[in-house]
């Protein structure tokens, strides 16, 4: 019985220790020089949601969302949709010695960060909004739009 006892802790242990990751979408605004809006909304696969606003947004805090199954399917399909697996993983001024994606490079802006995780694998994009004119801009600015609108945040970053 010790035995058993034992190996179940030793089990528990081990469980305990090492969680599965857990499939979830996240979308975070950093700050900017200025009074941009600074958030981010999870998404996770059952269907819950929760927004937190840290500044400059109309809600300040952590709220629970009500509870939508499908939400995380219609984000899985809108990703899907746009290639978000193809965008790169950085979309910045270069750093020293690295070609740059940006026609044109602005200072003080804010970044959108967009992180799909799923058990098996993790994509994040960094979107600095002071890069202008690269490739699928549009597409990106499009893809973060509906992002917003289907998550239902945007009476809560709207000020």
């Amino acid at each position: 019985m010790k035995k058993f006892i034992v190996c179940l802790s030793f089990l528990s242990a081990t469980v305990c220790a090492n969680p599965a990751a857990m499939d979830v979408f996240r979308m975070e605004l950093t700050g900017c020089y200025g009074t941009c809006p600074r958030f981010d909304v999870q998404v996770f696969a059952d269907g819950v949601v929760v927004f937190n606003g840290q500044k400059y947004t109309e809600y300040v805090g952590i709220y629970r969302l009500p509870t939508n199954p499908e939400l995380f399917q219609e984000i899985l399909r809108l990703l899907d949709e746009s290639n978000f697996q193809q965008f790169p993983s950085r979309v910045a001024a270069s750093r020293s010695g690295e070609p740059s994606p940006c026609r044109e490079s602005w200072t003080d802006d804010a970044t959108t960060l967009l992180t799909m995780q799923t058990a098996d694998q993790q994509k994040t994009i960094a979107h600095y909004h002071g890069c202008k004119g690269f490739p699928r801009e549009a597409e990106l600015v499009a893809l973060e739009k509906k992002l917003i609108e289907i998550t239902g945040i945007a009476k809560l970053i709207a000020k």
